[in-house]
């Protein structure tokens, strides 16, 4: 294995350690609280933990396309990283973005329970980890991802992505629990 394939396992493995740490918050609490939306107008819990399932399920949908027409997949260009600052930008709060249609929440997407969450969300890591390790040594260098705010990422890029991601729901979370108890 080399430097590069350890560094999309080192990611990965960060990867999961985020969401198995959002996993056991949400499974910590009540159902009712799980759902409950601590304002009108706010995610719930449940809500903003299975917007992340989604989009990473959108994600790998849209590689897994995007990759059975390699010779349309660009090349790396270090304009790739204005994206990534400008998606740090958004999920350290700065700027507000609104999520996709296919995965915002308000569009009467389904809210797994936490333990179908969980389930769903591991069978997919595995497959989205094998099929980037199988495809890394050729794609490693290309821009693979397309986000919707940053543009064209690589899949280091991509998987950074899924990281930030993950942490600035789970700051969102941390949140909405915080402001549930307090209703008490």
């Amino acid at each position: 294995m080399d430097n590069s394939d350890r560094t999309v396992e080192k990611l990965f493995m960060k990867m999961e350690q985020k969401k198995d740490f959002l996993i056991d918050l949400i499974r910590s609490m009540p159902y009712d609280k799980y759902i409950q939306q601590p304002k009108p107008g706010h995610w719930s819990a449940g809500q903003a933990a299975n917007h992340l399932y989604l989009s990473e399920k959108l994600s790998f949908a849209y590689l897994r396309k995007k990759m059975a027409y390699p010779d349309t997949i660009p090349p790396f260009h270090i304009k790739s990283w204005m994206g990534m600052i400008k998606l740090k930008i958004i999920m350290l709060r700065l700027i507000k973005a609104r999520a996709p249609k296919t995965i915002n929440m308000w569009e009467d997407q389904e809210v797994l329970h936490p333990n179908d969450l969980d389930r769903k969300w591991k069978d997919l890591r595995i497959e989205l980890f094998d099929f980037v390790r199988e495809k890394y040594p050729l794609f490693g260098s290309h821009l693979v991802y397309n986000h919707p705010v940053a543009g064209r990422l690589s899949m280091k890029q991509m998987i950074t992505f899924f990281i930030d991601h993950i942490e600035h729901h789970t700051r969102q979370v941390k949140r909405i629990l915080k402001e549930i108890n307090a209703q008490k």
